[in-house]
């Protein structure tokens, strides 16, 4: 039997397309930190991994570590996948909870440019915004909503928020500040380059990505290593790169001014001022 003792003490909510990529790979390489095999195990989206149960759940942490943890943007998608913040917290009452937040505008260019390379979305820019696509696009860029999700079931003080821009210019403030949050002790991560699976999502044939995906696959996933699945994606990432049509400034300006209400609650909610945003 796995120790109960193998469950994160940090979750790296999201938000997707916001540096949770790169924050995983900071947290991975910490010497206390035992983040998951799969960085989004997806675990508490009963659509997704819940089904896998808690052994399975479990077996995605590696012991002989002070603190574990994983990171799932899904979990701030709340508007499609209700109950994860109360289904966390009946497991993970005392989690670390880390949310990343990118310009809201960027975000949703972002999200639209992934889900076109991984062909899980096929609208054009002038039919997006008003589209299920683009709803649920504007949805996961309104942070305050989603984190709002979580307020309702966990101290404010449970909660880091990060600025992407700052992870960017110097992650390691960042990770100073995170490691300070979750407990453990600092150190260097100078040299670490910045990470995300863009570029391979992007040249993944349609069928690799939906059996990467699967939940029969992932069954199995306490039997492949990090590094194995990461030579694997670098190995058949060999499709045609799937460039996605350019988001112009028309429609930038028309998600700005939808996402304007939300990104103010946002400030007054996180304390920072995420001056370089484009609302």
């Amino acid at each position: 039997m796995i120790p109960t003792r193998l469950l994160p003490g940090l979750i790296v909510v999201g938000a997707m397309r916001a540096g949770t990529t790169t924050l995983y790979h900071h947290l991975s390489n910490h010497p206390e930190i035992g983040m998951s095999r799969m960085k989004e195990t997806d675990f508490f989206v009963p659509k997704m991994n819940f089904p896998l149960g808690m052994s399975w759940y479990q077996s995605q942490f590696d012991p002989g570590y002070s603190i574990y943890g994983e990171a799932s943007p899904s979990y701030a998608m709340c508007h499609l996948w209700r109950g994860v913040p109360a289904r966390i917290h009946g497991v993970l009452p005392n989690v670390r909870l880390i949310f990343l937040a990118r310009d809201p505008v960027d975000r949703f260019v972002s999200h639209y440019q992934h889900a076109w390379n991984t062909g899980t979305a096929r609208v054009q820019p002038a039919d997006l915004i008003d589209s299920q696509v683009g709803q649920n696009m504007l949805e996961t860029s309104r942070y305050a909503r989603q984190i709002n999700a979580y307020l309702e079931h966990f101290p404010r003080e449970q909660l880091f928020i990060i600025d992407f821009d700052q992870l960017s210019r110097d992650p390691q403030a960042v990770m100073d500040g995170v490691v300070d949050f979750v407990g453990v002790s600092r150190c260097e991560i100078a040299g670490i380059p910045t990470r995300n699976d863009a570029a391979s999502n992007a040249r993944l044939p349609g069928f690799v990505q939906r059996a990467w995906r699967s939940r029969g696959l992932r069954r199995f996933d306490r039997y492949i290593s990090r590094s194995a699945r990461d030579r694997a994606r670098n190995l058949l990432s060999v499709a045609p790169n799937r460039g996605a049509p350019e988001v112009g400034a028309e429609l930038r300006a028309e998600v700005a001014e939808r996402l304007a209400p939300d990104a103010h609650a946002f400030r007054a909610l996180s304390g920072l001022p995420f001056d370089d945003w484009q609302v």
